[in-house]
């Protein structure tokens, strides 16, 4: 996983708070050195024993926005280091920041709803889609990807760029995420699913003609199948949904 780091907490409830404040925001957070930094004995030393908030790459700019925002708010008369630690500690225990709706790109597992098995042009009235998954099927099976954020293997898709087709978006995402060809691509239905709010998604079908013995990239740690007698775990919520409806 692609980890970057964006805080060496100067305490180690400040570095607490951070982690529960990321956490409560849905950031999957790593605190690194975080048994061992504060009581090994001298000076600090960056990547021996100083501690440091580590957030995967695609989350770094959203965990820096809180950390600023942490950063910045008023801190208590005299802004000495004992009141900042009694205000850091009270926030900590008592204090959990609700969860918000994620921004684009943001990878988190969403819950499955239903499934619209509607027509492709009568999907307008229940809603837009937002990102394009596909079933590829292969001679061996349904073609699935690990992915490395959510640790999850799920069917390989994405969210739809702007100006791009539902269509387009699913050969898309089946060739950067699996390095396979899309052929025959035909639509299935349009799945409705929840992360705090309310998400739909074009669902397609494929055949493919061959797929790699490896695949991985910066999101991708492995390239599977999925097989009525054979089924990776872990295996996503609504993935799970669509393969036991279509697989």
């Amino acid at each position: 996983m692609g980890l970057v780091r964006i805080l060496n907490p100067r305490t180690a409830s400040e570095a607490a708070v951070v982690m529960a404040l990321l956490r409560a925001h849905e950031i999957p957070a790593f605190l690194h050195n975080g048994h061992i930094a504060s009581v090994l004995p001298g000076v600090m030393i960056g990547g021996y024993n100083t501690q440091s908030v580590m957030v995967p790459e695609e989350c770094a700019a959203d965990a820096h926005e809180l950390v600023v925002n942490f950063r910045t708010a008023p801190s208590p008369a005299g802004d000495s280091s004992v009141g900042r630690n009694a205000l850091e500690l009270l926030l900590f225990w008592w204090f959990m920041p609700a969860p918000h709706v994620p921004r684009r790109g943001r990878q988190l597992l969403a819950r499955f709803v239903t499934l619209h098995e509607v027509p492709e042009p009568d999907c307008a009235p229940i809603g837009e889609p937002s990102f394009a998954v596909v079933l590829a099927r292969s001679a061996n099976g349904v073609v699935l990807v690990f992915n490395r954020y959510r640790k999850v293997w799920e069917l390989p898709g994405g969210l739809i760029d702007p100006g791009e087709s539902a269509r387009d978006s699913a050969a898309r995402e089946l060739a950067e995420e699996a390095g396979c060809t899309a052929l025959n691509l035909r639509w299935l239905g349009l799945v409705e699913v929840a992360d705090g709010a309310t998400h739909f998604g074009a669902v397609f079908a494929c055949d493919v003609n061959a797929v790699p013995a490896s695949f991985t990239s910066d999101e991708i740690g492995a390239i599977g199948v999925w097989r009525s007698d054979s089924r990776p775990r872990p295996l996503g919520e609504c993935d799970a949904a669509l393969l036991n409806r279509f697989g």
